[in-house]
This record gives C-alpha cells, structure tokens and sequence, in this order.
C-alpha cells in the first residue's frame, strides 16, 4: 500500500509539473509570421491534453491535437522555418520537426511521406509532406505539437495559428 501511495503522489507530481496543467502561461510567438494554414480542410479529433489513449484504453497525456483529414492531402508549413528532424520514429511514425523561432518548434507526426530534409529552409505554404496514419496512429491525421523549449503547448492556444483553411486555431469551422 505505501508504494501504491508514492506511485499516485509522483503521478500527480508529474501531471501538474506539464506545461499549461499548473497555469503555466504560454510564451509570445509574436515575433513568429503565421502566413499559412497547416492543412486545407481538417477537422480536430483528439484536442490537447489528458485522454482515453486508443491503444490502452487507458487515461493518458496527449501533448498535441490530431487533425483529421483525407488520405493524401498536403500538410503546409504554417511559417518560415528550419527542418530541425525529418524522419522515421517508433511511434510517431513519419515525421517533420520545424523550428520556426528561437525556442519555438512545430511538430508533424504519422506522416505517410515528407517532402523535406533535414536543414531545409522553409517558406510559410511550403509542402512539409502529406497526410498518413504511420507510427501509433488509428486512421488518417496529423497529430501537430507545439514546442517551446523542449515544453508541450496547445497550439490551439496559439490565436494567430490557423489549422486549417477557413478557421482559426480554435478548431472551430464556420
């Protein structure tokens, strides 16, 4: 029983040290050009934070939003940036890694190609690879991160980001 105490307190120790959970505010990306939405037509499927993990059924930490879109669609890059990873990883499958400021990195996961290499210079409405479901994936998506410095933000939360055509970052089609 004592160990099944300590294993719930660092439990919550942990939850409460991820960013955002403990009102962690988020840093500027005023100095970040958001000239492009990442995906033409999409819809969020999995929102950013605490959910029932598909595989496991049970509840755990999802550190991006999945966006929902048809087989095969082009992912833009959403700004100008650095391909900072381009390339396979158990779990995230096909994956795209852009640092778009000095800390700030978006990231593109369950790609089913990329059309970037590593040290690419990228300008915002760049096809950065096309929609897939590789890696731990349960149909067709892009499951997109925010990064600054190493910590998760919800990039819903990011008011100048537009997921896709014809909406904010808000999820939220008109």
């Amino acid at each position: 029983m004592y160990r099944q105490k300590n294993w719930i307190a660092l439990g919550f120790i942990a939850l409460m040290s991820l960013p955002l959970a403990n009102g962690q505010e988020m840093p500027s990306t005023s100095d970040i050009a958001f000239d492009h939405p990442v995906l033409n037509t999409a819809n969020v499927s999995v929102q950013f934070g605490m959910r029932t993990n598909p595989f496991t059924d049970k509840p755990s930490w999802h550190g991006g939003v999945d966006l929902g879109a048809p087989w095969d669609d082009p992912i833009y890059a959403p700004a100008e940036g650095v391909v900072v990873f381009a390339g396979t990883e158990a779990g995230w499958g096909k994956r795209v890694d852009l640092k778009v400021s000095d800390g700030w990195v978006l990231r593109f996961a369950h790609l089913k190609a990329f059309e970037v290499s590593e040290g690419d210079q990228i300008s915002a409405g760049d096809v950065l690879g096309i929609i897939g479901s590789t890696g731990r994936a349960t149909g067709p998506h892009v499951h997109l991160e925010a990064l600054y410095n190493g910590k998760q933000y919800n990039p819903q939360d990011i008011e100048t980001l537009t997921l896709y055509a014809n909406a904010r970052s808000s999820g939220l089609v008109e």
